[in-house]
């Protein structure tokens, strides 16, 4: 709103550019668009590569975008030529790892890639590069998930504070006290917030 529709059509035109250039060079597939991308990789290698670079482009042009990695199976449809004449897409991704991923990055904050467990072993062995490192934040309640998730962050210590993400309408931090996961915000303690 603040810089109008024309300025800002530049602006998402230049991002769209960058990160299309980005997927060719990661292996990497635009699923779905929205107020964000959903991009679909072979490799997590490839996409916590992507992600690095991502945020390295996006601090170029003066932004912070959220990311959020997950592996999981995807199974993928076609559309119809007569759903396609009426705007669906000729493939649609259907699977739980969308959603999740989406609640995933939907817990970041500007200029940080949020992994899930599975996204976090399935990179273990990969390079990365020297800088690259990744940090945990213990574990969340995501809206629509029974179990508590174990969340980590992909970053470049010079470039993120590795900050936890915040508690939010669709997901909080949780602790184990006994048999029960309790949300971090109900335990008493006399240590200062991070």
């Amino acid at each position: 709103q603040r810089l109008g529709d024309e300025r800002a059509g530049v602006l998402w035109n230049e991002h769209n550019r960058r990160a299309r250039d980005l997927l060719r060079q990661h292996n990497g597939r635009e699923i779905g668009r929205s107020d964000g991308l959903l991009m679909l990789f072979e490799a997590a290698a490839d996409a916590a590569r992507y992600a690095l670079q991502y945020h390295a482009q996006m601090a170029e042009m003066g932004l912070a975008a959220r990311a959020g990695m997950h592996v999981g199976p995807v199974a993928f449809r076609e559309s119809s030529d007569d759903d396609v004449a009426l705007g669906a897409k000729r493939t649609e991704a259907e699977g739980l790892a969308l959603p999740f991923a989406s609640r995933v990055m939907a817990m970041a904050r500007g200029g940080q890639t949020l992994l899930t467990a599975g996204a976090k072993e399935a990179l273990d062995s990969a390079p990365l590069g020297p800088a690259a490192e990744i940090r945990s934040h213990g574990y969340y309640r995501l809206k629509g998930i029974d179990d508590p998730v174990a969340i980590f962050e992909l970053g470049v210590a010079a470039q993120c504070g590795f900050t936890p993400p915040s508690d939010g309408d669709k997901s909080y931090r949780v602790v184990r006290r006994g048999d029960l996961w309790r949300p971090v915000r109900d335990i008493p303690h006399y240590l200062p917030g991070e």
